[in-house]
Parts: structure tokens; C-alpha cells; sequence
């Protein structure tokens, strides 16, 4: 992309309600003249990231991380700038003069393939001939049409080589095909090879709602994998997406719970119940980042995995992902092996389902009975000894005390064993983290002392009142900032808005930031634009002169005694004289 004026830049930033974009990444709560939330940038259990809507930015106590819309998108989806400007341009309808990116054209190529790709699947479906095993396996798995157009299911046909005839005639449309993960170099001789071949084919999309990748079922029982994933690249990383989360955001937001289920063809199932509160994870078990977007938008977790041995082992381990999130997690549980959320909801509907979720074992309920399930009282002492054990790796990482407490009488009570034993038991070899407070604390920019919170209160005001730089200029040099980073964020205030006729706005001097360290500080004073010393703002402005013409003035009178001691004359004459040039200044001051 070629340049990009700043009035476009402005005219987008403008129309972009940054609310509504950040909202689409994390669940936002009122507070006062702004919102909070969860950070997206980092793990934490109580909501430190702030956003200001009048000011249209963001800004994170915890980690330090702040800017404007654009930097967000930069930080979240690892966009360059131009294409966050044209993410947003896009968005809401600024037009952006075209001017050729290589970078840019190359990923908008593989969105672009994948999108095709996912439309001739379509088409395959509803081929009289191509598609009918798929017609017929949906079909006796129930689903109807209208769900399998909502989710734009189709199929790969039963060859090596549809997607190479079809999209890759051009070598660098096949190079392109490839990085998409829809071909592959053949093992002998030239030419490609499609990945996904006589496959149910299920699109996987992003937040933005484009396809990213896909997950393909087989049709004929001997094929192998059952789910083939696309590969992960550019476009899609299956730990960091989820299945359907785009689609039951709202939903999510709205009951303030998610349902996480293993198979895509579960949630589409749950879907046409009328469950739209489901997604699943990419066919392998779900990652820390994916409990943190699922934590960053709702407050309980329900995991319904299947009931046989594999969907237990599954439930473990998407339980040891979720305690460092502030999650209720919660487990459903069929009482029949056979059973999954697809099978159960068809043949016994969604109320029975949703009468399931009611009955949602807590975690810590759920893990006791696992490991304790087909025993019988009394216990021997070796099979005490090994369940303590099971347990000592468990009970530790539950953070709240009242559950680990819970937990642990439970425990006492199943194994006759004094609780006092197991608490201590348990405690050992276990060393305590450091309250969030205290590792936060090196990313927080401390409030140093008053003669700090002045200089940060004339930023401020300034950004609040760019009309009042001049006058503040004739008093203030960058000097009488004794914070480095104030004193470059005062140079870099004077000279935007000095470059912008006075009438930037503080989204726009952030954005004109390069350093993040800066770009911290500047989000973090305007977050905070309400904390304010007492003293009206020319008499912080005058102070500042102040402090910075006293500490001149304890110099002068210490070369002047050096001279004195000298007896050089001359040198005492003309440091005398500014001596009274500096004290004439401050009787002005006042």
C-alpha cells in the first residue's frame, strides 16, 4: 500500500466506533465514563484493561499495552498498519485510493482461494452425483438442509486434482494454493495434489467472518484421519480459533455461557435445536488461548465432551486448561457411554439437553469422581496412598480457598482421612505464587511524587485543550520535564499539533507514536485523565517553570562559591548576573 494521507487515517478513526470493534474480542463492562475487561494481550483473573469511547482508546494496567483502534487490531491479529487501515476502511465504507502491497495482495490471495474453494465445495454438495454420499451421510446424521447452507458445509470430490485444475493454472496461483493448505507438491515427479479428497467438508471461519481453513470428514468408513484439519499458516492457527465462535458470540455474551463440544457436527447439531451458545476446538484438545477468548466473554464454561474413555481423558485436560481463567467451568455428563451432544440432542431435543446443563457438575465434583469411580469403602491404605497422590496434583492449582477447601473435606470424607492431613499434605511442595498485584507491578508506570503528577496533568490538559499549547509554550520548555518519557511526549504533542494546525485529537497523537514504551504512557495518562492535582493548570504549568528555575538557580549559587573560592572575578560578575536574570523570572511567576 502506497501512502495514506492523514485525513483518510482521520475520516476512518472517525467512523470507527472502537467499542464495537474491541467488543468483538472481549466482553466490555460499563464503568463510569468508560469500559473494562479482560485484557486480550495477557492472562489475568480481574478486568485491568480499560477503554475510553470519547477518546477512542485503550489502554491495560496490568500489562501496559495501549493505543488507538488501529494499534489493537495490530496487536491482536499481528496486522501490519496498512492493513489494519484498510481492515477498518473497509468496515465502514472510507474509500482508500489503490496503490498496489505485495504483502497485502499475497494474504488477501489466500483468503480469497480459500473463500473460492469453499464455494465449489458448495457447489459439489448439491451435485447430483458428486455429492450424494455427503447428501446421504447428512441425511442420516439429521441435518437439515437450511443448517447445512448456514454453515456452508460441502463436499471434496472423490479425486486428486479438483482444486489444481480448477484454481491452479498459474504456477503462482499454485504457490498461493499452497500456502492456503489446499495442495500439496507431489512426492514424484511435478505438479500438486489436493489435501482434501472425498471429504465432508466443513469451512472453518475467523473473527471477521472469512474463511480461514478447514476440517474435512471422511466419507467411507476405511479412510484415515476421521477429521483432517487444514494446515496451520497465514491464515489459521487452530489454537488460537475456535468453531463456530463468530456465530455464537452473541449468544455467548447474551446467556453469559458457552458450551465447548468436540466435533463440528455437534455444534451444528446443537445449532439447529436451537442451542447457539456452542463451539468446538480445532480436532485437538482446547488450548489456554482458546479458554482465555472463551473467559474474556462470558463467566461459565460447560464442557460436554463425549462420554466414552477418549471424551473423559478430553474433559481432564480441557479442565487443567481453564484454572488460571475466571471462569465457572463447569462439566456436562451422559448417562449413556455411547452418547455425544450431536446424538443426544436429536434423538432427545434441546429442553432434555438443556435440563443437562442444569445438572453441570462443578469441575472439582467431576474430578473427585473420576478418579475415584468404581471404588468402594473401605479403602486399603495403598489405594488411599495413590489417590492422594492423583489428588496432590490437583487440589493445589484450585485458587479460590473456599473451593480448595471444599474440595479438600470432600476428599477427607471419601477417604476417611483427617482433613488437617490432606491440607497439609497437599500444601506441600507447593510454592505460592506472588499475588497478580505484584507481578503486575513492573508494567505499571509508578506515580512517582507530585512534581510527576504535574508534568502528567499538563500532558493532559493539553491533549484535552490543544488551543492552550502556545501559551503553555511561551512558559514550558521539554526540559521542565524531568520523566524522559514526558519530556518526549511533550515534544511530540508540540509537534503534531503544530504540524496539524492545533486541532489533533489524543487518538491521533498515540497513533503518531512509534515506541510502545511511549505509546504505554501517553494510553495510561489519558485513561487516567481524571486523577488531577488540586492546582488549577496554569499554576501547574508555573510550578513546573518553578522547580526547573530552582534547581538552575542552587547550580549558579554553587559556581558562584566555586568562583568565589577562585577569586575569579569576571567569572562571578557574569554568573551574578544571571543569577538575578533567573530570580526576576520567578518573581514574574507569581
Amino acid at each position: 500500500m502506497g501512502f495514506i494521507s492523514n485525513e483518510i487515517i482521520a475520516l476512518i478513526r472517525e467512523r470507527t466506533d472502537i467499542i464495537q470493534i474491541i467488543g468483538e474480542h472481549v466482553r466490555l463492562i460499563p464503568s463510569g465514563n468508560s469500559y473494562k475487561a479482560l485484557c486480550p494481550f495477557h492472562k489475568e483473573k480481574t478486568p485491568s484493561f480499560h477503554v475510553i469511547a470519547d477518546k477512542q482508546i485503550y489502554h491495560c494496567f496490568g500489562c501496559g499495552k495501549g493505543g488507538d483502534v488501529f494499534r489493537f487490531l495490530m496487536e491482536l491479529e499481528h496486522q501490519n498498519f496498512p492493513e489494519a487501515v484498510r481492515h477498518l476502511a473497509a468496515r465502514c465504507g472510507v474509500a482508500i485510493p489503490e496503490e498496489n502491497d505485495p504483502e497485502i495482495e499475497k494474504r488477501a490471495d489466500l483468503y480469497n482461494f480459500l473463500d473460492m474453494a469453499s464455494k465449489f465445495y458448495e457447489q459439489c454438495l448439491y451435485d447430483s452425483a458428486t455429492g450424494a454420499a455427503a447428501r446421504n451421510y447428512l441425511k442420516k446424521r439429521k441435518i437439515t438442509d437450511e443448517t447445512a447452507r448456514k454453515f456452508r458445509l460441502g463436499v471434496a470430490p472423490d479425486a486428486w486434482d479438483s482444486i489444481v485444475k480448477r484454481f491452479g493454472k498459474a504456477q503462482e496461483d499454485q504457490q498461493s494454493l499452497e500456502k492456503a493448505g489446499l495442495i500439496r507438491p507431489r512426492n514424484q515427479g511435478d505438479g500438486y495434489y489436493d489435501v482434501f479428497r472425498n471429504r465432508l467438508m466443513i469451512p472453518i471461519f475467523d473473527v471477521h467472518g472469512r474463511v480461514a481453513g478447514f476440517g474435512g470428514r471422511v466419507l467411507v468408513a476405511e479412510d484415515e484421519p476421521k477429521y483432517l484439519n487444514s494446515a496451520e499458516g497465514e491464515t489459521f492457527n487452530k489454537r488460537r480459533m475456535l468453531y463456530n465462535f463468530r456465530e455464537a458470540l452473541p449468544a455467548i455474551r447474551r446467556l453469559n455461557s458457552v458450551i465447548v463440544v468436540e466435533g463440528y457436527l455437534d455444534v451444528t447439531s446443537l445449532w439447529q435445536n436451537g442451542i447457539r451458545n456452542a463451539v468446538a476446538s480445532l480436532g485437538t484438545a482446547i488450548s489456554p488461548d482458546q479458554v482465555q477468548m472463551l473467559a474474556r466473554n462470558c463467566e461459565t464454561i460447560y464442557f460436554c465432551y463425549d462420554a466414552d474413555t477418549a471424551g473423559q481423558r478430553a474433559t481432564l485436560r480441557a479442565i487443567s486448561m481453564q484454572k488460571d481463567a475466571p471462569v465457572n467451568a463447569r462439566v456436562i455428563s451422559f448417562a449413556d457411554p455411547a452418547d455425544d451432544p450431536d446424538s443426544f440432542v436429536m434423538r432427545e431435543g434441546a429442553e432434555s439437553f438443556k435440563k443437562l446443563l442444569e445438572k453441570a457438575s462443578d469441575i472439582y465434583t467431576f474430578l473427585i469422581e473420576t478418579h475415584t469411580r468404581g471404588l468402594k469403602p473401605p479403602l486399603e491404605i495403598t489405594v488411599k496412598e495413590k489417590l492422594i497422590q492423583e489428588f496432590k496434583e490437583l487440589v493445589p492449582a484450585i485458587h479460590s480457598s473456599i473451593a480448595r477447601s471444599e474440595v479438600t473435606r470432600k476428599i477427607s470424607k471419601l477417604l476417611d482421612v483427617d482433613p488437617l492431613v490432606l491440607e497439609k499434605e497437599f500444601s506441600s511442595g507447593v510454592t505460592a505464587e506472588p499475588a497478580e498485584p505484584q507481578k503486575r507491578r513492573n508494567f505499571v508506570s509508578p506515580r512517582l511524587n507530585a512534581e510527576i503528577q504535574r508534568q502528567e496533568w499538563v500532558l493532559m490538559h493539553l491533549l484535552e485543550h490543544p488551543e492552550e499549547l502556545d501559551r503553555v509554550r511561551a512558559l514550558l520548555a521539554p526540559d521542565d520535564f524531568s520523566d524522559p518519557r514526558l519530556r518526549t511526549i511533550f515534544e511530540e504533542i508540540h509537534l503534531q499539533q503544530e504540524a496539524a494546525g492545533g486541532s489533533l485529537k489524543p487518538a491521533e497523537i498515540l497513533a503518531a507514536l512509534d515506541d510502545p514504551a511511549l505509546v504505554s504512557r501517553l494510553s495510561e495518562l489519558i485513561t487516567t485523565l481524571g486523577d488531577r492535582p488540586p492546582e488549577p493548570f496554569m499554576e501547574c504549568v508555573k510550578g513546573l517553570v518553578r522547580h526547573r528555575l530552582d534547581h538552575e538557580l542552587k547550580a549558579l549559587q554553587q559556581h558562584i562559591r566555586e568562583a568565589e573560592r577562585a577569586g575569579d572575578d569576571a567569572l562571578m560578575g557574569q554568573l551574578s548576573m544571571e543569577q538575578l536574570d533567573i530570580k526576576r523570572k520567578m518573581d514574574m511567576l507569581y
